[in-house]
């Protein structure tokens, strides 16, 4: 009997041992600051293990599941076989193997799973929990309603006990939603805008409830401990001093091309490594962008999908507030790559929808 093999799923396989190699040859080949996390999540120093918390939750799962007694290259192994198999359960589009923009985009970050997903990491603990979000949009046995509400619930629960950047995204979500309605000359533009106002405005109030922005949390008080350091080449520095609302609004927006349109990042312009992230990085988001502003066209046969999108534009926005650098944003986009994904191929996948 013979077995014949499709040329889009032997692409994806293809994909999936080149990320296996990758991670049996990280610790040989990669920097010693890509693996600074995972020491510190398996060597916990400061005995902060616990069930709260991106870093204690993370120690915590590697610790009872015995994972982090494995050397790195196996545990990689491990987590790959499952990433790629929830992605294979997803589905293949059928012109996967096409060399289109879209394809080699998409095939480099699956490289970069091979990268960032080679070790103990807590971008998977991320994909655990956000790739169910992405089966429960594409059952048929399982109502629409039900699926919101889950998915809502899902990421209020991460939020809670472990980003809590997380618990925002469906109160976002939901503003762009309503937004959306509105017929307007451009919705797509409009729903960037509005994703980015409403984080600026979440962090307004928390400034006037707590007395700090979110930019002060995160991305601020990260960068002044490694300002000048040698693993901070590519820290995202906004160009106001944070004293004020309208200086939160300005470094706001350009953290968020910054993360998602880093043209502004000129200054990486010699830096080989960066840059090609920066080129990666436009496309991606342009991709991104075009996919949907295709899907706002039908609404009500995209229903479900658009909703992804918006969960996709929140985080978008988020990262506009937390992400410290250009290496952080791309890495922990890895987390959720599955619902960029499968906004990436809906059309692929909509008989399952």
């Amino acid at each position: 009997m013979r077995v014949t093999l499709q040329k889009n799923k032997l692409t994806f396989i293809l994909l999936f041992l080149l990320s296996i190699l990758i991670a049996l040859m990280g610790e040989k080949v990669l920097p010693q600051k890509f693996f600074i996390d995972a020491n510190t999540i398996v060597f916990d120093y400061y005995n902060e293990a616990g069930f709260k918390g991106s870093y204690p939750l993370t120690m915590s799962f590697y610790k009872y599941t015995q994972l982090g007694k494995l050397p790195f290259n196996v545990v990689g192994v491990f987590q790959l076989f499952f990433y790629y198999f929830i992605l294979f359960k997803i589905g293949v589009p059928k012109d996967f193997h096409i060399l289109t923009i879209k394809n080699i985009i998409v095939y480099l970050a699956f490289l970069m799973i091979g990268i960032f997903i080679s070790m103990p990491s807590k971008e998977f603990i991320t994909f655990l929990f956000i790739s169910q979000i992405v089966f429960l949009f594409q059952s048929k046995k399982i109502g629409f309603d039900l699926s919101l509400l889950y998915s809502f619930l899902v990421l209020i629960i991460f939020g809670i006990f472990f980003r809590s950047y997380f618990a925002l995204i469906p109160l976002i979500s939901i503003l762009l939603y309503f937004i959306s309605k509105i017929k307007y000359t451009n919705r797509t533009f409009g729903i960037i805008i509005i994703s980015v106002l409403v984080i600026i405005l979440f962090s307004a109030l928390h400034y006037l409830v707590k007395g700090d922005f979110f930019s002060d949390l995160a991305r601020n008080s990260v960068n002044e401990v490694r300002q000048g350091s040698e693993d901070a080449n590519s820290m995202i520095i906004p160009p106001l001093e944070p004293t004020g609302l309208l200086a939160e609004l300005v470094n706001t927006f350009y953290s968020f091309l910054s993360v998602n349109f880093p043209i502004v990042e000129y200054k990486h312009l010699l830096s080989p490594r960066i840059f090609l992230f920066i080129i990666w990085q436009i496309l991606f988001t342009i991709i991104f962008i075009v996919r949907f502003s295709w899907a706002i066209k039908d609404p009500v046969k995209n229903n479900r999908i658009l909703w992804i999108f918006y969960f996709l534009f929140s985080y978008l926005a988020i990262q506009s507030v937390f992400e410290p650098d250009l290496g952080s944003a791309v890495r922990h986009k890895i987390g959720i790559l599955p619902l960029f994904y499968y906004v990436f191929y809906y059309d692929s996948f909509s008989e399952k929808v």
